[in-house]
């Protein structure tokens, strides 16, 4: 099965960008902190839903506009009630020229909903707040139903060629979610 075969051929790329994601998250103390991470997820999951969208349309991936998650991200900047940061969009996003390359990065966004409603149970212990979790909180209770459709989607016959590409678009997701996370690890707290 294809979901198989990416997690084994992404584990690498996908445990060192889980572990960078989860050393930002633990530095977060305050709801400015939690404001700035939001902010450059935001500036990482709205450009490459944007790339994605253009092949993964939905009369060819039906719940695809359910499934978009970066208007969540400003929702929960919006009901913190600070200030509006300055966009930072992620400009060395992978290269998504193809269906099936769009499907492999997409595994990647899709997956991240899965340990969302730990990372929601994590910053709300930190913070104190119930609030500004929309985008962790995944689907909700329809997350399970929601991953078990994407894996079925995937799981459908595709040549080894298509294999490649979609192993290939997962890989360099995840590598630059944790060149993304990597560049704002090092920036200067204001």
């Amino acid at each position: 099965m294809l979901t198989e075969e990416l997690k084994e051929s992404t584990e690498a790329a996908h445990h060192a960008s889980e572990k960078k994601m989860i050393v930002a998250l633990k530095q977060i103390a305050t709801k400015e902190d939690y404001i700035r991470m939001l902010n450059w997820l935001y500036g990482f999951y709205a450009p490459m839903e944007a790339l994605i969208r253009p092949y993964m349309t939905p009369d060819v991936f039906p719940d695809m506009i359910k499934r978009s998650r970066a208007e969540y991200l400003l929702w929960d900047i919006q009901e913190a009630g600070l200030p509006a940061m300055e966009p930072d969009p992620c400009e060395a996003l992978p290269v998504i020229d193809s269906f099936h390359r769009a499907l492999g990065a997409f595994y990647v966004i899709e997956g991240s909903t899965l340990g969302g409603r730990i990372i929601a149970g994590m910053i709300s212990r930190q913070l104190g707040s119930l609030k500004s979790l929309s985008f962790f909180n995944g689907y909700g209770a329809e997350t399970g139903s929601m991953w078990q459709s994407f894996k079925d989607f995937l799981n459908r016959p595709y040549t080894i060629e298509q294999r490649h590409e979609i192993i290939a678009a997962a890989e360099d997701t995840f590598i630059t979610f944790k060149n993304w996370i990597d560049k704002h690890e090092l920036q200067p707290q204001l």
